[in-house]
């Protein structure tokens, strides 16, 4: 199986389980176990580097590719839905575009932990393209100086 950017940096390629992260904070705790764990220190959807600058380190979120509201309507183990491996580094813009996220009707309900990731590989496509069209749209309306009309 192929793997997609940023999972197939994870151990395994990002498809076995890799172990939960734990800790009081992002920034300190359970945020900074994933980036030891994972090597990940981007924003998985567009790429800023949370180790480039203090304010930048500030917005760091760990986002949960397959939602734990998704997890939890489909009966999905925590061991899986809690799992680094469903799990990525994201700044708070990109994590909270797009935020409630809901699958298509179509979606069949996963069994085995093979077509669990298949169902996270694509959730993880889908949403780093619905967010890179929000980026675009709050680009284009920054680029208008609203501040100024």
């Amino acid at each position: 199986m192929k793997g997609i950017k940023p999972f197939i940096d994870y151990l395994h390629g990002g498809y076995k389980l890799i172990g939960c992260v734990s800790g009081s904070n992002c920034r300190h705790g359970y945020g900074r176990a994933f980036m030891l764990k994972t090597g990940q220190t981007k924003c998985a959807y567009c790429s800023t580097d949370f180790t480039s600058s203090y304010e930048i380190w500030l917005t760091m979120a760990l986002d949960h590719v397959v939602p734990t509201s998704v997890c939890q309507s489909f009966n999905i183990s925590s061991e899986w839905s809690e799992d680094c491996s469903n799990k990525v580094l994201a700044c708070s813009a990109c994590n909270s575009f797009r935020n409630r996220y809901n699958p298509p009707k179509s979606i069949s309900i996963p069994h085995t932990l093979a077509s669990f990731y298949k169902l996270r590989d694509f959730i993880f496509l889908e949403r780093a393209n619905l967010i890179a069209q929000r980026h675009a749209e709050e680009k284009a309306f920054f680029i208008s100086q609203p501040w100024k009309k």
